[in-house]
């Protein structure tokens, strides 16, 4: 009965603000408050993480005992210009980690701009780095950043040509919105990794940052009205969905 009035209420409050003004169905009310209920959810999952997965830091140039046991390790280095190196990695025997900062990297491959100034030089040692559980190499944009990451590549460089590589052969790339990160899954981490970004990305403006201006002004009382009818929509799913 009170999922119904919520509903009930919500078609009222909807039919009671002018359409034009709203800009908004209820029906497409509904579909945007699924599509949050959607996220919410997926963002629910994404933060339940495995019980024997452990968050590390260390530092560049200083080496990183790895368990094994295959417990999941993600292993952070201090953050850089736009975001932060990341280090995943699982497998039945140990490994030592260590990071080195290479701050003159090779020229970003053609048509690319470097997110970071420099690159990164990953070697597992104690074992092979090859048939591991889990080897990835990730980037996370940190948090105060507005650049946008999202169409951003993470190249290996290739020792006898000196010029970093972009390549679904190095590995299979990965945008979490959620976390701003870019992963790639590697067979073999051992390599220098650099950040970029495509020449016409990295000229864009940052994400967000004319839709103020575009939609602002005479909608804003319709954008507040239909925030508010989709909260309350949220609001009831949610209920329903755990009802």
């Amino acid at each position: 009965m009170q999922i119904l009035s919520t509903l009930l209420l919500v078609v009222a409050v909807a039919n009671a603000v002018p359409t034009p003004k709203l800009g908004l169905t209820v029906g497409k009310l509904i579909a945007r408050a699924d599509d949050r209920l959607e996220i919410a959810r997926a963002e629910k999952a994404e933060e339940a993480e495995p019980a024997n997965k452990l968050d590390l830091q260390s530092q560049f140039d200083t080496p990183t005992e790895l368990q094994g046991g295959n417990i999941q390790q993600d292993t952070t280095f201090p953050p850089g210009a736009v975001g932060v190196l990341e280090i995943e990695f699982s497998n039945a025997d140990g490994r030592t980690l260590t990071v080195k900062e290479n701050k003159t990297p090779a020229a970003p491959p053609a048509g690319f701009t470097a997110l970071e100034p420099s690159s990164y030089q990953v070697q597992l040692s104690g074992g092979s780095a090859d048939g591991l559980t889990l080897s990835k190499v990730d980037f996370i944009r940190n948090a105060n950043s507005t650049v946008d990451i999202s169409q951003g590549q993470i190249g290996r460089l290739c020792t006898e040509t000196n010029t970093f590589v972009i390549d679904p052969a190095v590995g299979e790339l990965e945008f979490e919105a959620e976390e701003n990160e870019l992963t790639l899954t590697v067979a073999n981490m051992n390599a220098e990794w650099g950040i970029f970004l495509p020449d016409a990305a990295a000229a864009a403006p940052a994400a967000g940052a004319t839709d103020g201006a575009a939609t602002g002004g005479a909608t804003g009382g319709a954008t507040s009205t239909g925030n508010t009818l989709l909260d309350l929509l949220m609001s009831l799913l949610t209920r329903g969905s755990t009802a």
